[in-house]
């Protein structure tokens, strides 16, 4: 059957316009019309990367000379912890590696990014309407696709071969489709803006009044992502291109009751200035103005990304928790996935058997990534002692398993999604195992007070940088190492009156459920509804 288009894509930023550009690289006769409902990018969360992000950015996408003139070349994760009546930076538990990143890591500024991407894809023939709207979907298989392209007033019914969402969080396909699900396991919620004037974490005052700081890390600090973190939350310092700094918050709702007075700007700074290092960095800090932004629900699943003549793609298949910069990771593994399906459907093959294995491969890839790290997480988020043994590990298998596959093979490894197969499933099942046995160690340490015991005068610091190679092991043994000495220390702990294993307990007062209600949504060019509510769970926060 003939149509207008061989592949119509909802959605111009990174993952659409990657999505545009690969497919007409490898087949420059198809016809491509990305829909993009904005005039011009705006501020979006998603700024910093990690390895795989890097893999995708340069050995797919191949703009690693543009990025590096363009934007900040990332220098790792850092966390920072503090107790209660500690007012001292000098004095704060820091997790990190010693030395420099190994591999390509951005801070982006992703407005720009979106936009060179986009430019990439138009320059490769591929065909742009902008501002313009999809609405009245029709999916009804390959070549039989339908839908109405609103642009400047005017409505024109086209019809394509493949449809692809990569809307973000509009999820405009699974809206349509009704199979958009709140991740009721993860109730967290997130703020965040750009501030200027923010405080530089290598600069010399800061070095010559606390001079062990230098002498402990030997990397720059301020090109990291640095996560300071409390009990329930934690919160990003991310610089940008041009001097303007991300900041933000992410907590989970059922032990961190966030501020409700004032701007988000001020929450985000009363929550802040009450940690040492974010007294520092934020004190003569300035918001941004019309920079503000907040997701009363962060988490979110599909619970089908592909089908017959349609997919979903980055966050329009689901999202889990931004605390290891894992985003733009997904954002890689789906376009690249969705691409090779689509080309091979428009080569004139049948391809219902790859899309199905492909829907349940990520299906599995996602359920497998959320145990695995994030899970009841933010039980022991503010624990300096857990946080290591778990950074230590969760980076480890990261960069052995994922990140080391993809570099060295990315065309077959960027398909099959992280913790696929049996040796995936494996690595999952030690993680979600590790992860579970730290939520349990936090719960007794709530219960007989120790919780966060080396919060302060106590460093954890990397001998070894990240690396895509079995050098990581030493990583992996000082995680396990680590590991044996908090369950060890569990053993000779004043035992509670009653047993904590049970159910973590939260410290703090779960919020009062909102209620709302979720509309499907046939267009995108407004406000994305907000995802259905689960019974137990607000959707919004104040």
């Amino acid at each position: 059957m003939e149509t207008d288009y061989d592949v119509v894509i909802i959605g111009g930023a990174l993952a659409g316009a990657s999505m545009g550009l690969l497919l007409r690289r490898e087949r420059p006769d198809a016809r491509v019309l990305i829909v993009e409902r904005s005039t011009a990018f705006d501020f979006k969360v998603g700024e910093s990367t990690s390895e795989i992000a890097g893999a995708f950015l340069t050995r797919v996408l191949r703009i690693g000379s543009w990025l590096s003139r363009e934007q900040i070349a990332k220098n790792g994760l850092r966390f920072w912890f503090t107790s209660p009546g500690n007012d001292c930076l000098g004095r704060c538990a820091e997790i990190g590696p010693k030395l420099q990143v190994r591999l390509p890591a951005y801070q982006l500024d992703r407005a720009k990014l979106d936009t060179h991407v986009l430019d990439l894809a138009r320059q490769s023939g591929c065909e742009v309407r902008r501002p313009a709207v999809i609405r009245n979907l029709e999916l009804n298989g390959v070549g039989a696709n339908r839908a109405t392209l609103t642009e400047n007033g005017i409505e024109t019914s086209i019809t394509a071969k493949w449809i692809v969402d990569a809307s973000g969080r509009a999820a405009v396909i699974a809206r349509h489709r009704g199979t958009l699900q709140n991740l009721s396991d993860h109730p967290t919620a997130s703020l965040w803006c750009r501030f200027t004037g923010v405080a530089d974490l290598d600069a010399h005052e800061l070095i010559e009044k606390h001079p062990g700081l230098a002498r402990r890390v030997w990397s720059q600090r301020s090109t990291a992502t640095n996560h300071l973190t409390g009990d329930g939350w934690w919160a990003w310092i991310i610089p940008l291109q041009g001097g303007e700094v991300s900041v933000g918050i992410t907590w989970d709702r059922r032990i961190f009751e966030m501020p409700t007075a004032g701007s988000i700007p001020d929450r985000l700074r009363g929550v802040l200035m009450e940690h040492p290092v974010g007294k520092y960095l934020m004190e003569h800090a300035v918001a941004v103005e019309e920079d503000a932004r907040s997701y009363g629900t962060v988490a979110y699943q599909n619970t089908e990304v592909t089908g017959d003549g349609w997919a979903t793609v980055g966050d329009s298949s689901g999202f889990m928790d931004p605390l290891y910069s894992h985003g733009i990771d997904f954002i890689g593994n789906t376009v690249w996935a969705v691409s090779r399906l689509i080309l091979d459907s428009l080569s004139g093959n049948d391809v219902s058997e790859k899309v199905a294995a492909y829907d349940v491969n990520y299906r599995e890839s996602y359920s497998r990534w959320f145990r695995a790290l994030y899970k009841d997480k933010y039980y022991y988020l503010g624990d300096a002692e857990l946080m290591n043994a778990a950074v230590l590990l969760d980076v480890a298998c990261y960069f052995v398993g994922p990140v080391r596959m993809v570099w060295a093979d990315h065309q077959k490894e960027l398909c099959s999604l992280p913790y696929g197969g049996p040796i995936g499933s494996a690595f999952g099942k030690f993680m979600a195992f590790y992860n579970r046995r730290f939520v349990h160690l936090a719960a007794k340490r709530r219960a007989n007070g120790t919780f966060g015991r080396r919060n302060v005068d106590h460093q954890f610091i990397f001998r070894d940088s990240f690396q895509p190679s079995f050098a990581v092991r030493n990583l992996l043994f000082d995680g396990l190492k680590a590991w044996a000495r908090l369950e060890v220390s569990a053993l000779f702990a004043r035992r509670p009156a009653t047993d904590p294993a049970a159910t973590p307990a939260a410290p703090k007062p779960v919020m009062p459920p909102t209620a709302a209600a979720a509309a499907p949504a046939t267009a995108y060019h407004s406000a994305p509804a907000p995802l259905p509510a689960s019974p137990a769970m607000p959707l919004s926060v104040p």
